[in-house]
């Protein structure tokens, strides 16, 4: 008798626990999100119609704070012909990319980058804009959706490598 007593009473206090941590947790959140970005891309070789590189950043979000960003090697394809001396070279990619918030959690993100080289911008030697779809993520952001619109400036290293910096807008749902 006692067994089953005890047995129904870690049930019973385990049900509610679960109902009070659903209760706390709440629906989703859609948050504004901003910041701003600084880092570098690293030519990696190239691809049919253009070359491959990967990106690198430390940025501050409005509501997550440091952050780092991470965009592995993707191709980039020109839209413009680069033997064209007439017009700025652009080139169109798309690849994932991850954030990393300083508690360690990751928003995974899906990027459709555009690069204008040579744009005549005093101090920049490219100009560049993202578009950033939320994909899900690790711990707060498992299934966090939402849509982000980024835009900077840069300019090549002595390297060959470009270092860029920018701002971000958009909205996130976690």
């Amino acid at each position: 008798m006692k067994r089953l007593f005890a047995i129904t009473t870690v049930v019973v206090l385990c049900s509610a626990l679960f109902f009070v941590v659903v209760c706390v947790a709440g629906p989703p959140k859609t948050i504004t999100s901003e910041g701003k970005w600084s880092g570098t891309t690293t030519p990696t070789g190239s691809c049919t119609g253009g070359f491959t590189a990967e990106s690198v950043g430390t940025g501050v979000l409005s509501h997550l704070g440091v952050t780092t960003w991470v965009g592995p090697s993707m191709c980039f394809i020109a839209l413009v012909p680069v033997s064209s001396l007439d017009y700025a070279p652009v080139f169109q990619g798309y690849g994932p990319a991850t954030i990393t918030t300083a508690t360690g959690e990751e928003i995974w993100l899906l990027t459709h980058f555009t690069y204008i080289i040579g744009t005549g911008e005093p101090d920049s030697h490219f100009l560049w804009a993202q578009d950033i779809e939320v994909a899900s993520g690790t711990g707060r952001f498992v299934n966090a959706t939402g849509h982000v619109h980024s835009t900077g400036v840069g300019k090549s290293n002595d390297d060959g490598t470009g270092s860029w910096e920018g701002t971000s807008i958009g909205t996130i749902t976690y």
